[in-house]
């Protein structure tokens, strides 16, 4: 196979995809499925010859968007990405296929080179993805779609108008290169467009490939031929990349008596109109099915061609309505009050004529006092000619264009304003273009400043000018604008009650110093919000020297300038979505209405994924993945307590973050109905559980967590909107009071402990010490001598110790608040676990069970003292305490 369109291309360069990045060896693999899918359908030599075309057509749209591209890299003066953009133009110029070289070697290969065509295919279809990305082998389904820059034009009368132009004698232009000659007599069709989408997106279009037929599968071939086939943007938002959209220019092959036209697109004698759908063939010869077919909703029309006879046009995007001319010395592009316009600018009286008469035209097109428009040295101007005052809706009966000096009017210090635009360079002028559309270019340095005219002439298919004398427009030219450096910034949504409070980190900038009168802020849209955040420029001080927020304060000198950040303006977290870098961009503009200087800002809302800073559980709280919550009694009375609580506060340090968004969950906690459940509190809350859960053993599974709140764009199932909560830590939680055996002791009081004491209305200081350091008065003996019953309340000699908390160890006759109570009490023979000798009463005071002579022990009675007693909670306290029941002597 003849390859000589990709011999100076080595596989590794061409390895680049569309947007010019690097496409990796695995992504290559990636896509060995799709090529080889492909290959495989590559049955027949019609199969491969429609696979070359279609790899042209990928080229060239390729080429075509790069170039585009280009321009627009160069009119910024961003020297790495022309780099990259010429470099890849030349990879794609090189990469041009000769497509009717390789389909007359397929016309003339005998069957048994087909295998060896497929294989070598193969690899062209490899290295032509790698750069363009991949070709789609097929369009799977075709749409007719609505156009109001298509639809405006025919003004919905059809779909698609046609029209047939009958041409008058007269030279476009001249002396111009690349005039058009229109003979008297001559029929030429006018073309109608009507737009497609096309899936797969990527699938590429081409002429031959489509088709317009009716219900009954008859097409329109013999009649109407598709002249081209253009990507189009009409419905494109900025942010849009591949959309499917194609654009198809039809005409008439030959009109004549317009029977054959009729018979073709209406039934019953011209009262009605048929149907067509747009079919497209592309589908390999291997495939059961050739054509997809749009719905049947295109109809056809022919009218008269009707001249075009006023010459509507857009500069770049501003209709020349608003653009200044100079119809007299009052124009907005004269500086010399004393210069004087005596060219007499014409309209057409009525319909469009070959040249202008004083029959067929009269003076108008008054723009003295219009703007003059801000064009960029170096940075091309677009003119396209319009239907609509609107928008650019390209029209059908003007058939070419052209844009020359408006020398006529450089009446300025004649003949210097002339001299110096002569001497400026252009590309674009001078030179007759077939179509709507043109772009002329003013690029030299020495030009910036200066006020330069242009004058666009259109003609129609009939060869009549669309205006007698052309249409002017004034520029004033100024340097291209800084292109500030981007500024990405994020922003962490935290509150979702103070969003547009929050602002993001600082960003460094670097800026320089621009004369600027006037500054516009324009940011992505959230439904009907378009300005959905701010940005503000800070000094090295952190000052705020400018904010979009209020753009009329612009500061003299942008250099000072340090860094950027951004606040939101919706107040509502959950407008923004996560992750998503919203985009705004500053545009600052001179006096003269030229841009100055650009800058793109991002902001880009982040979900929280961490705990604010400085979160802990307090020390020594949780042990050993428990926690022992001794809870606070509402009422310490013995026995009257009907719940426990715990603050949060006492064993959590929320650090930075807000206590009210912890939130600790605590599993079968509560009742509801009957059924435990899990109850959840606050940081700034308590934990409060009813008495029965205050056991001393049940674990209850414990989670804290911090709650941001609504501050996602996330939705559950539901479509609400899904809380942000990170999970801070988890353990087990026992609810405890503080007689817990564990943790609170019992012995014989010391002298210290008990301290001044009132027995039998005396009142003895057992604490008290002579000047040896002995104590004065001994405390009761634990040894009860057997017949006696002592009067001293020996709960005044027991002591509890605390381990928690020692606001808790008392006497047992002087418990904290009233917290326990003595129930019952007993001494018992260690031997015999009986009441032998003595019973006890709840203050703890003996009586003698036996006195009488003989029963008297022979040996000393090891005993113990068994105290129950009943906690706040009702709990019962069990004292075990050894005393010895004495022989009397």
């Amino acid at each position: 196979m003849n390859k000589k369109f990709l011999s100076a291309i080595l596989f590794g360069a061409l390895m680049v995809s569309s947007t010019g990045t690097f496409v990796s060896c695995k992504d290559y693999d990636d896509d060995i499925d799709n090529l080889q899918g492909q290959i495989d359908k590559l049955a027949t030599k019609e199969d491969m010859e429609a696979k070359l075309a279609q790899m042209q057509a990928a080229i060239d749209a390729a080429k075509a968007t790069a170039e585009e591209a280009l321009k627009k890299a160069e009119a910024g003066g961003n020297a790495d990405e022309i780099a990259d953009l010429t470099k890849r133009i030349e990879a794609l110029e090189k990469a041009t296929i000769d497509v009717e070289a390789l389909k007359k070697e397929l016309k003339d290969a005998v069957n048994e080179d087909i295998d060896k065509f497929r294989g070598e295919m193969e690899e062209l279809i490899g290295e032509v993805e790698g750069l363009v990305g991949k070709i789609a082998d097929l369009v799977t389904s075709v749409e007719l779609v609505k156009s109001y820059a298509i639809d405006t034009e025919t003004k919905f009368d059809y779909p698609i108008a046609l029209s047939t132009a009958i041409e008058k004698d007269n030279e476009f232009s001249k002396d111009i290169a690349g005039k058009i000659t229109f003979t008297k007599g001559n029929e030429v069709q006018t073309p109608g467009q009507f737009l497609v989408r096309v899936s797969p997106t990527n699938a590429v279009l081409t002429a031959d490939m489509i088709s317009l037929v009716n219900s009954q599968g008859e097409n329109l071939d013999e009649i109407l031929e598709v002249v081209k086939v253009e990507k189009s943007d009409v419905l494109l938002s900025r942010a849009a990349n591949e959309s499917g959209l194609w654009n198809v220019t039809v005409q008439l092959k030959n009109y004549g008596d317009g029977k054959a036209f009729d018979a073709a697109t209406t039934t019953d004698k011209g009262t009605k109109q048929i149907l067509f759908a747009a079919q497209v063939n592309n589908t390999l010869s291997t495939s059961d099915v050739r054509y997809v077919t749009s719905s049947y909703d295109l109809t056809l029309g022919w009218k008269p061609f009707k001249a075009a006879n006023e010459l509507n046009y857009f500069v770049d995007t501003e209709n020349i309505k608003d653009v200044n001319n100079r119809y007299d010395k009052s124009s907005k592009s004269l500086k010399e009050t004393t210069a004087a316009i005596t060219y007499k600018e014409l309209v057409w009286k009525d319909a469009a004529a070959v040249k202008p008469t004083n029959d067929n035209a009269i003076q108008g097109d008054d723009r003295s006092d219009k703007a003059v428009y801000p064009a960029v040295q170096g940075q091309a101007l677009k003119i396209a000619l319009s239907s609509s005052e609107d928008n650019v809706v390209a029209p059908t009966n003007i058939r070419a264009i052209y844009v020359v000096l408006d020398k006529q009017n450089a009446v300025e210090s004649a003949p210097s304003e002339l001299n110096a635009w002569n001497s400026y360079t252009y590309t674009g002028l001078n030179t007759v273009v077939e179509g709507t559309s043109t772009e002329i270019t003013i690029d030299s340095k020495s030009a910036i400043n200066d006020i330069i005219g242009f004058r666009v002439f259109a003609v129609n298919y009939d060869g009549t000018l669309v205006d007698p004398d052309g249409k002017a427009f004034y520029v004033n030219l100024g340097d291209a604008s800084k292109d500030w450096n981007a500024a990405a910034t994020k922003i962490t949504a935290l509150d979702p009650t103070n969003v547009t409070k929050a602002q993001s980190a600082l960003i460094p900038v670097t800026l320089t110093k621009v004369n600027a009168a006037k500054a516009t802020w324009a940011t992505d849209k959230i439904d009907d919000n378009t300005h959905i955040f701010d940005a503000y420029f800070v000094d090295a001080e952190d000052n705020v020297l400018f904010s979009t927020a209020n753009l009329t304060n612009i500061p003299a000198d942008f250099s000072k300038v340090a860094k950027v950040y951004t606040k939101p303006t919706i107040n509502n977290w959950t407008s923004y979505e996560d992750d998503k870098a919203y985009n705004g961009t500053l545009t600052l503009t001179a006096a003269t209405g030229h841009v100055v200087a650009t800058m793109n800002v991002s902001m880009t809302k982040e979900v929280p994924n961490t705990l604010p800073e400085g979160f802990s559980l307090r020390d020594k709280q949780v042990i050993n993945g428990v926690y022992n919550c001794y809870m606070i009694a509402d009422n310490w009375t013995a026995e009257a307590a009907t719940s426990g609580k715990m603050p949060v506060a006492n064993f959590i340090n929320f650090g930075k973050g807000d206590a009210a968004k912890y939130e600790v969950k605590l599993a079968d906690s509560q009742y509801n109905a009957d059924k435990l459940e899990a109850q959840t509190v606050t940081g700034d809350a308590s934990i409060s559980v009813d008495a029965e859960f205050v056991n001393n053993k049940t674990p209850h599974a414990t989670v804290v967590s911090y709650n941001y709140g609504l501050v996602s764009s996330k939705k559950d199932a539901d479509g609400n909107f899904i809380p942000v909560k990170i999970k801070a830590t988890d353990f087990n939680t026992v609810y405890c009071c503080f007689y817990k055996k564990e943790i609170h002791t019992w012995d014989w009081a010391t002298n210290d402990q008990v301290g001044k004491l009132t027995v039998s209305g005396t009142e003895i200081n057992y604490a008290e010490k002579d000047n040896k350091g002995n104590y004065v008065n001994e405390l009761p003996s634990t040894t009860l001598v057997y017949g006696s019953s002592p009067e001293v309340a020996y709960n005044n000699f027991i002591f509890g110790k605390n381990a928690i908390d020692g606001t808790f160890s008392k006497l047992l006759s002087a418990p904290y608040e009233g917290s326990l109570v003595v129930k019952s009490a007993k001494l018992v023979s260690d031997a015999t676990q009986k009441e032998d000798y003595f019973s006890v009463n709840t203050d703890l005071k003996f009586t003698a069970i036996k006195t009488d002579l003989g029963s008297n022990p022979k040996e000393n009675v090891p005993s113990t003292l068994t105290v129950t007693c009943v906690d706040s909670y009702g709990h019962e306290v069990v004292i075990s305490l050894k005393m010895t029941v004495a022989p009397r002597k």
